[in-house]
């Protein structure tokens, strides 16, 4: 989604849902942070954006959802303390009420209950984990990493984390194993999706995207200002042909894997801006592959 913010008229709903999955992004790289930070120095299992498959039956679903298999996605699974911990980070950037039936906005509109998710996350895990005939208990928290949050109503809740008390309630758990659990890590690692069945190819022609070469960091085109190196202008950066190369690569292979990539490609999506001749050059040579 962020390539086709600079190679596509993305639409106004596209781009929002952007913005709150880079905000998401962030609010897990501040929990990362604070682990390195803080818990550096402590021997513990750290697994991120876990995702693996449960069959349908063993799911809490209607009749109907009963027989189709789901992924289930958790952002952290730590082992430590001789325990499973499960953390769900949320980055929101609006208040919330809490209700013990139901959560709502400020202004009382129903907000869906973020228990449910991290409740089903413990669930299934914990089954996962006693199929591999293993006796370890599997915590489940919701963590909302953002500081100017503020949840209102909010009881002393244990799978509940705000940022004020996020480094006091890992204190309390975040200690080393006293037993060995690289047997249970290697069977979640073998059970962990490589890909989600969700994530299909781009609903974008390649000859829709707009050519050129482009910033990696802001989208900003880049412009040419010797044989060999692009600027960005945005960034004050300059970036070598054979790494802008390189990007473009990426960017196809991200957008679609299926597109079929060559020189003349390359050049074409370039806009003329590397020839296929250099792209050719640089093949030879070893220095990128497709």
């Amino acid at each position: 989604m962020k390539i086709l913010t600079y190679r596509y008229d993305l639409p106004k709903t596209d781009r929002v849902e952007l913005e709150n999955l880079k905000r998401g992004y962030d609010g897990e790289l501040e929990f990362d942070r604070v682990l390195t930070d803080e818990f550096g120095d402590v021997d513990f299992i750290h697994i991120k954006d876990y995702c693996f498959k449960v069959e349908g039956e063993h799911l809490e679903s209607t009749k109907s959802e009963s027989s189709i298999d789901r992924e289930i996605q958790i952002d952290n699974i730590i082992i430590a303390g001789d325990r499973v911990l499960t953390f769900e980070v949320k980055n929101y950037n609006f208040d919330l009420k809490y209700g013990e039936t139901h959560w709502t906005y400020i202004n009382g509109r129903k907000f869906s209950d973020p228990l449910i998710q991290i409740r089903r996350q413990q669930n299934t895990l914990q089954e996962l984990i006693e199929a591999f005939d293993l006796a370890v208990k599997v915590f489940s928290t919701i963590v909302f990493i953002n500081p100017n949050q503020t949840i209102y109503n909010l009881p002393e809740h244990p799978e509940i984390i705000v940022r004020s008390n996020l480094l006091g309630k890992l204190k309390k758990v975040l200690w080393e194993n006293r037993h060995d659990y690289s047997e249970l890590r290697a069977h979640l690692e073998a059970r962990q999706l490589s890909e989600s069945q969700y994530q299909g190819e781009v609903g974008v022609l390649f000859e829709e995207l707009k050519p050129g070469v482009f910033c990696g960091a802001c989208g900003e085109r880049l412009e040419r200002i010797t044989h060999l190196n692009f600027l960005c202008v945005r960034c004050n950066k300059i970036s070598t042909k054979l790494s802008a190369i390189k990007r473009l690569v990426w960017e196809m292979k991200t957008l679609n894997n299926s597109w079929i990539i060559n020189p003349s490609i390359l050049s074409q999506l370039s806009g003329g801006e590397i020839s296929e001749g250099c792209v050719r050059r640089h093949v030879k040579e070893g220095n990128i592959r497709y």
